[in-house]
């Protein structure tokens, strides 16, 4: 189970973290141009077999400019676009050339008289429902809206108050148009997205906003009215987010007629149509787009396709309003939903990376980021689009920092539980010693109660029941009653001095035991071979009982082993071999010493006696928990020693 504050502390984190590396990533040029190739690889696999029959281009050329014969000023393009109409097609879609935009300036019509814009403005006064203007801007931004230049010249106006016969926004469609898109790099390139309805300022220094439609969507519109066809395009204008461009193939896919097939050159630089009735077959019912289809020029506004060549700004309408026309653009969502989406795949990792184990973590991954392509590529199918590319990213680099934290979260936890537990057995071992350190005292005590001060009274009884007793015999045995006195004081000095916790026994009393086996035989002190059966003993932790038990019982061990060393191993003795076991049978536990000597020293048997040795070993043996311990000679010649204790 999760505890509370670590659960809003990790999704808080994951949640940062998602938010932190979309921003990040999103601002990295190589992040973009992955995800713009694998989209683009998606896009090759996703287009249709053939372009719509409805749409036809007239490509304006490099030897069209160079033919000074043909001068294509303002009256040929305009008797071009009349001859068009007059042909059957349904819309013409223009693309004016740079130059012919009035400057900013001239936003309110000036000179609307002129005759050098009157020919255009004729056209657009009779034909305004099958015509449209294609007005280059930059690419939309949400934050900031920008100027939509006013053809002012080329709209018909109210001679009296000077009001547009025609609104602006029915003649005039946008284009969104970037220098940079030659050379896509990044999702948002103008040559992959576009929008089809857009807001604008209509003059300088005004706040009077405008809704505007894109030139492919304008086109659409009005073709659908000549055509009596389903309206699409009245469903689109609901689409305030910008789509993807749906690429039927490379340039010179869509048809097209080149403007010498079209027109002949004429001494008053007008278009003389070579065949109205060839003419009339290829663009009727049709939506005829014209435009500047070679140079890398701002009449061309070339830019980088799909396909991985140069595509003039006339074919990404031509794909545009094809998209349109078929419902096969593809929709791209808001940024607050992709941002959701990371956000939520941000938090799966951080909720995978609490919950499961370090192994499980790369198949969590996959799984997830599994998911969600597979969830892609459906929703592909749906004709809607989800970057791929920078979720990964960010799903990674999230997954590396939430396991980093979460890594130096546990060792900040362990070594909080380690000071924790190191601080509790210090106690328990500080509890311990003086626990001990009273009984050995108490030992001590009374050994010289029951020893030196018993001798010294049956001394000073003697002393006064015979007067006649010798006194340097007297003086002798008093003597030797203080050495041993003052002997018995300064064991309690050193044992002062000592007491403390075996660090060996630590890590358990096997580990304690091996320990000390190891450093006689490195010391040369035992030289018989060494049998090891010890197990591990399930000892209660922090235990300041069992902390001075266990002491107790290396204690005895140490006794036991000192004595087959000095009596049982050679020269002293005729043993070979010293087997130590360790063993626990439920809360029961069981240290025996033994050696194989064939002949047992009557001082060892001496010592069952009552010696020193032996007083400690019963003392030993009575403090711990039923405690017991016996000393047998086996009929295979061992000796053995074995102590047994209940675990508290």
């Amino acid at each position: 189970m999760w505890r509370r504050g670590w659960q809003i502390k990790f999704l808080s984190l994951g949640i940062g973290c998602g938010v932190f590396y979309n921003f990040i990533f999103s601002q990295i040029p190589l992040v973009q141009k992955l995800e713009l190739q694998l989209q683009d690889t998606l896009l090759r696999l996703h287009y249709p077999k053939s372009p719509p029959k409805e749409i036809i281009l007239v490509k304006i050329q490099r030897k069209d400019l160079a033919n000074q014969m043909l001068s294509l000023g303002r009256v040929f393009y305009a008797d071009l676009v009349k001859h068009l109409l007059e042909a059957g097609a349904s819309v013409v879609v223009l693309n004016l050339r740079n130059d012919w935009r009035e400057p900013p300036e001239f936003d309110y019509p000036i000179k609307i008289t002129e005759p050098i814009n009157r020919p255009l403005k004729n056209l657009v006064q009779n034909h305004s429902n099958r015509l449209v203007l294609v007005t280059r801007t930059n690419p939309i931004s949400n934050i900031k809206k920008q100027n939509f230049l006013i053809y002012n010249h080329l709209i018909p106006f109210d001679g009296e108050q000077f009001q547009p016969l025609i609104p602006p926004h029915t003649i005039q469609g946008f284009f969104e148009y970037e220098p940079e898109a030659e050379f896509s790099r990044n999702l948002s390139s103008t040559a992959r997205r576009s929008h089809l309805v857009g807001q604008f300022f209509i003059s300088h220094g005004s706040n009077q906003v405008e809704t505007f439609k894109s030139a492919a969507l304008l086109a659409l519109e009005k073709f659908e009215q000549q055509e009596k066809k389903v309206y699409l395009s009245s469903k689109f204008t609901q689409v305030p987010h910008q789509v993807k461009i749906n690429f039927w193939g490379k340039a010179g896919t869509f048809p097209s007629l080149e403007l010498t097939s079209i027109c002949q050159p004429s001494k008053d630089k007008k278009c003389l149509v070579v065949s109205g009735s060839q003419l009339s077959q290829k663009v009727g019912r049709k939506v005829v787009l014209i435009g500047f289809a070679e140079g890398n020029n701002i009449h061309t506004m070339a830019m980088l396709s799909p396909k991985g060549d140069s595509m003039a700004g006339v074919e990404i309408q031509a794909n545009l309003i094809a998209s349109l026309m078929t419902d096969s653009f593809l929709q791209i969502p808001p940024q607050w939903v992709e941002l959701i989406i990371i956000i939520f795949g941000a938090v799966l990792f951080t909720v995978g990376i609490y919950r499961y184990q370090k192994w499980h973590l790369l198949c969590l991954f996959l799984v997830l980021f599994g998911s969600y392509f597979g969830g892609c590529l459906i929703l592909w199918k749906c004709k809607w689009i989800l970057s791929i590319i920078l979720p990964l990213f960010v799903w990674v680099a999230t997954g590396v920092s939430i396991f980093i934290y979460f890594i130096f979260g546990q060792q900040k936890e362990i070594i909080t539980l380690q000071n924790y537990q190191i601080t509790q057995l210090k106690a328990a071992e500080q509890e311990a010693i003086l626990s001990r350190t009273r009984k050995i005292l108490h030992r001590i005590a009374s050994d010289i109660h029951d020893g030196a001060l018993q001798d010294l009274k049956l001394v000073m009884d003697k002393i006064e029941l015979e007067p006649d007793l010798d006194v340097d015999l007297i003086l002798e045995k008093l003597t030797a009653l203080g050495q041993e006195i003052r002997e018995k004081l300064s064991n309690i000095r050193v044992l002062a001095g000592k007491m403390e916790v075996t660090l060996a026994l630590r890590e358990g009393l096997d580990v304690g035991i091996s320990t000390t086996l190891q450093d006689l035989v490195k010391s040369g002190k035992l030289t018989l071979t060494v049998i090891k059966e010890l197990q591990p003993l399930q000892e209660p932790e922090l235990n300041s009982v069992w902390i001075e038990h266990r002491e107790e019982i290396y204690r005895f061990f140490r006794e036991a082993l000192n004595n087959v060393i000095q009596h049982a191993q050679p020269p002293h003795g005729t043993a070979t071999q010293v087997c130590i076991s360790l063993g626990q049978q439920g809360v029961r536990c069981t240290l025996a010493i033994a050696n194989d000597a064939s002949i047992v020293e009557s001082t060892t048997y001496g010592r069952k006696k009552g010696g020193y040795g032996t007083k400690m070993m019963d003392a030993i043996a009575a403090e711990l928990p039923d405690g017991a311990w016996q000393m047998l000679a086996l009929p295979d010649g061992q000796v053995r020693v074995t102590l047994s204790w209940r675990l508290p």
